[in-house]
């Protein structure tokens, strides 16, 4: 079995190589592990491969692990993930998920193996085609603060919810695997960089993000990673429901992830009245359905990694963003 290891300027590949792509402003992995294991089990009712233990470049303290499967009807296929600990170099035991998983922690690890277990009564033919690792680190005081439960928030007044485009209207592909569920604590403000304003083309453009998730072999993800996205024209689109964890901005559980398709850098698309209602709109609701202090609890996707997003323009607004919504749930 060959693993490729791809470390740093991964994205900056991906966007030479394959122009066309809809390539929406992910994070640029600390360390990138990718694997194609070809583990297929055919006329058998049991299967079991373990790959090789995977060495880190760099120790790192968030993972998503993404896994591309084909399975027979009746086949029910687990798969697992164990860490070691950087410091101590004590392995975690095994941890069950179905086909992307989310690791954070204070202490980093340094290597992390998996495994993948398929039983199949009626002897189909199940394979587990591809899988991705990518791995990111947060300096350690900051993963305490959001690894703890946020001080209680009292909202004044309810927002109601805006229109969303439904899944189904905008034409998603239903999700490769089962999501995990989580309790919405953080609201996190993206852009898109690419595709821009020039190159939105409304429902066809969130598919394409969307296929970009999924497919590319860097992520593998299970879905499209964010939980709502803006186009220039206003429009919200539904991704993941918000009561699930995302593939956005590590750490992921409890952060809902907002995407607003354009490039909000300096001199590049301009922000609008349609985008920053419907921006403020969502933010309102949320803050005000799961209780968020946007005081202390929205951020942009740069707080969390080295990168602009969601566009040095856009992020110079939250402060009068936290202001509007603060006055909008009764603060």
């Amino acid at each position: 079995m060959k693993y490729l290891r791809m470390i740093g300027l991964v994205a900056l590949f991906f966007a030479f190589v394959l122009p066309c792509m809809v390539r929406a402003d992910v994070d640029t992995p600390d360390v990138l592990i990718t694997g194609n294991p070809d583990f297929i089990v055919s006329g058998s009712t049991y299967g079991q491969h373990e790959t090789e233990v995977m060495e880190m470049d760099k120790a790192v303290n968030n993972l998503i692990i993404g896994v591309d499967m084909e399975k027979a009807e009746k086949a029910l296929v687990r798969c697992y993930a164990r860490f070691r600990y950087a410091e101590t170099g004590r392995w975690t035991s095994y941890l069950a998920f179905d086909g992307e998983y989310h690791f954070s922690a204070i202490d980093s690890v340094s290597a992390c193996q998996l495994m993948f277990v398929i039983r199949d009564p009626e002897r189909g033919k199940t394979a587990v085609r591809h899988f991705s690792v990518q791995g990111n680190y947060l300096e350690a005081k900051k993963m305490e603060y959001l690894m703890q439960k946020p001080a209680p928030f009292d909202v004044k007044a309810a927002w109601a919810k805006p229109t969303v485009v439904a899944r189904a209207t905008w034409g998603a592909r239903a999700p490769k695997s089962s999501y995990t569920p989580h309790t919405p604590q953080r609201l996190i403000v993206h852009h898109s960089y690419l595709p821009n304003q020039a190159s939105y083309k409304g429902a066809a453009t969130i598919r394409g993000i969307q296929n970009y998730h999924m497919d590319d072999p860097k992520t593998s993800w299970a879905d499209i990673g964010y939980h709502f996205l803006i186009g220039p024209d206003g429009v919200i689109y539904q991704g993941r429901p918000e009561g699930v964890v995302g593939a956005h901005c590590s750490p992921n559980t409890n952060s809902v992830g907002i995407c607003v398709i354009g490039d909000y850098d300096a001199d590049k698309d301009k922000l609008n009245p349609k985008i920053e209602e419907s921006l403020l709109n969502v933010l309102s609701w949320l803050a005000s359905t799961y209780k968020i202090d946007p005081k202390t609890n929205l951020y942009g996707h740069c707080d969390f990694a080295p990168k602009s997003c969601p566009g040095t323009v856009l992020y110079q607004k939250l402060p009068e963003y936290r202001e509007k919504l603060l006055k909008n749930i009764g603060q």
